[in-house]
């Protein structure tokens, strides 16, 4: 208990610091801001009230000595440093000028051309701030002065210390973060003192209750008389302790319960005893080892389920929990014959059930299937495989190529050049395709790329899909394309992706001399497309998992290079569109990839600003027109 109150005092005790840290930093920045305005407000007035007293002064006619004396009264203030009439050109050539009346420097001379100064300065921790006014000459002063109305005829200058102004300031300041800090930390002792008596002190009594009970004391009660939360947590433990002297008679029919959530598991489960012999299985057991319970139940486990690792020695031999009796549990992966001959890639869990003692009663196994695991595993390392393959062939290319360009003792004409180097750009573009096909499947398997919809020409799609397989493949197909198509709300860039894909799969997958047909049709509210090829077709066995992530063909893997995931990205965008995606074929003589989409009424009015296509023009996108989608064509 002592930790607790360690940790709530440095958790309060954290918790007030980070505050009165705060609320002291905002209070001293406010605060000096606050005397930086105020003393600059303050440094103001007392230049005015300079400026018009000795302006006055001379609109009077009081001369040098009237100037002084208003100059004395002045500085009795206290803050002023200096205060000095400069004279101007025009008084000078008419009454001259001392040395003290002349500008000292260039400050005083901008004053002098008409520019009114204000200069910050500091001394130590305080700010001296001069100004420097120009004097413009009234219609009154002609009297006295021969120069033009609103000429320049001198300047006044002071200087003002805010030493004891920004002090005094300052000392306010201070007083006010003493009080601030001083009352939070008040604050912040009695709210520990109140937690402590309101939080901690019950807490100690249900920790003493609950070690009591941890160590089988079920007599023992809690005491809590406090009307809050923790006299309620008080009376449930008690009833808690109650309820265990109940539960404790029925512990047969806990296992009883047991035995039958084993009993309904669907995973396979046999219990052994202390001599490795079976005394409970589930039906899940018998019906894939395809033995009944009768000829389980009394026999050794030791060999009976035939359970081998991959190197083919039996895990009895291996890692049966009886050898490791140092484990209170594990897990082993191996191949476990089946009812239909077959075998089974499994997982066996095991674990102990001990006495009070810790010694062994008996032995839990539960078999986990992994077949299917497994065969996403192979999927994977034969995706790897082909990927490496992929990879490795233009690679190896451009290394050709690049090498061949690179020898010293060679001279190759400008056509040989030009042919290596776009024989290195086509396997360059290979690479890229190939990064860019794998980068968007991931992005769309993990729901990072949501689709972006708007409203395109149905024609615009197409034409674009067409442009990138008549650029790659240089071969020609056959549109079955009616002009009158609705507009369609979909992600553009994503939907010609499909159609390149489907496109390049017919091409890859048919002869070069056979015809191509990609088709579409306004269908009962939905777009239906269609590519067909006139190429061997798809085998049966292989159109229910063609649109699998990774899935090649048997025949495929042997005779076209590629990875598996063209027709998967297809599907996940076709749904990604609440569409559906399919494959009809009479193999050996082609295949058709079919696929539909929803259609939405357009919206009404002009075309919308973001450039998508207007439903009654067709006008391809702007973003579509300016940036191509990522090659992702099928392998």
């Amino acid at each position: 208990m002592q930790r607790l109150y360690l940790r709530t005092l440095l958790l309060i005790g954290g918790l007030f610091l980070i505050i009165t840290t705060t609320m002291v930093i905002f209070v001293y920045i406010s605060g000096s801001r606050q005397i930086e305005v105020e003393g600059l407000n303050r440094a103001d007035t007392l230049n005015r009230l300079a400026f018009e007293a000795l302006y006055a002064s001379m609109r009077e006619g009081g001369g040098r000595e009237g100037n002084l004396e208003v100059i004395a009264r002045l500085q009795q203030v206290g803050a002023f440093r200096e205060l000095r009439v400069i004279k101007g050109p025009p008084v000078i050539r008419q009454f001259g000028a001392l040395p003290d009346e002349l500008p000292r420097d260039g400050v005083e001379r901008r004053a002098l051309q008409g520019e009114v100064v204000r200069e910050i300065r500091w001394e130590g921790d305080y700010r001296v701030i001069r100004y420097v006014t120009p004097l413009y000459v009234q219609p009154e002063c002609q009297q006295c002065h021969q120069a033009r109305v609103g000429e320049i005829n001198g300047a006044i200058a002071t200087e003002i210390s805010l030493a004891q102004y920004d002090r005094a300031l300052q000392w306010r300041r201070n007083v006010l973060l003493a009080v601030i800090a001083s009352g939070l930390l008040t604050l912040g002792v009695l709210t520990f003192y109140g937690l402590r008596l309101t939080v901690l002190r019950p807490l100690h009594v249900i920790q003493q209750g609950v070690m009591a009970l941890s160590r089988g004391d079920l007599n023992y009660r809690l005491e809590l008389r406090t009307g809050d939360a923790f006299e309620t947590v008080a009376t449930e433990f008690n009833r808690m302790a109650d309820r265990l002297h109940r539960m404790y008679t029925q512990l047969q029919d806990a296992q009883a319960k047991v035995a039958a959530a084993i009993e309904a598991s669907r995973n396979p489960i046999w219990v052994s005893d202390a001599h490795r012999r079976i005394v409970m299985v589930n039906e899940a057991l018998e019906r894939m080892t395809g033995r009944s319970r009768e000829e389980l139940i009394g026999q050794t486990c030791r060999y009976l389920f035939g359970v081998r690792l991959h190197d083919g020695r039996s895990i009895c031999d291996v890692t049966c929990p009886f050898l490791r009796s140092d484990r209170p549990d594990g897990r082993v992966a191996g191949c476990m014959p089946t009812a239909g001959g077959k075998e089974a890639w499994v997982e066996i869990t095991y674990g102990y059930v001990q006495d009070k003692d810790g010694n062994i009663n008996g032995v839990v196994h539960i078999v986990h299937d992994l077949s299917e695991h497994k065969e996403v595993e192979q999927l994977k390392d034969e995706f790897l495989s082909l990927v490496s393959h992929e990879l490795r062939t233009p690679l190896h290319h451009i290394k050709g190529f690049a090498s061949t360009l690179l020898q010293p003792d060679v001279r190759w004409d400008a056509e040989t050049q030009r042919d290596f180097l776009e024989s290195i750009n086509h396997e360059a573009d290979r690479l890229a395709d190939l990064v860019d096909k794998i980068l968007h499947f991931s992005r769309l398997r993990s729901n990072v790329m949501p689709m972006e919809k708007t409203w395109w020409s149905v024609h615009d799609i197409v034409e674009a899909a067409l442009q990138h397989h008549r650029r790659v493949y240089r071969r020609d197909v056959h549109l079955d394309v009616p002009e009158n198509l609705p507009p369609i709300f979909v992600d553009g860039r994503e939907i010609e992706i499909v159609l390149r894909n489907l496109l390049e799969n017919a091409a890859r997958y048919s002869p070069p001399d056979t015809p191509i047909t990609l088709g579409i049709r306004h269908e009962a509210g939905r777009l239906h497309v269609w590519v067909a090829d006139q190429g061997p077709g798809i085998p049966p066995e292989d159109r229910e998992r063609i649109f699998e992530h990774f899935y090649r063909g048997h025949r495929d893997r042997r005779h076209t290079p590629g990875t598996g995931l063209g027709l998967a990205i297809c599907k996940r965008i076709v749904e990604a569109h609440n569409g559906t995606i399919w494959v009809e074929s009479a193999s050996p003589r082609g295949a058709c990839f079919h696929f539909t989409l929803p259609l939405v009424h357009p919206p009404l009015g002009p075309t919308p600003a973001d450039g998508s296509c207007a439903p009654d023009t067709g006008v391809l996108g702007a973003q579509h027109a300016n940036t191509p989608p990522p090659d992702t064509s099928p392998s």
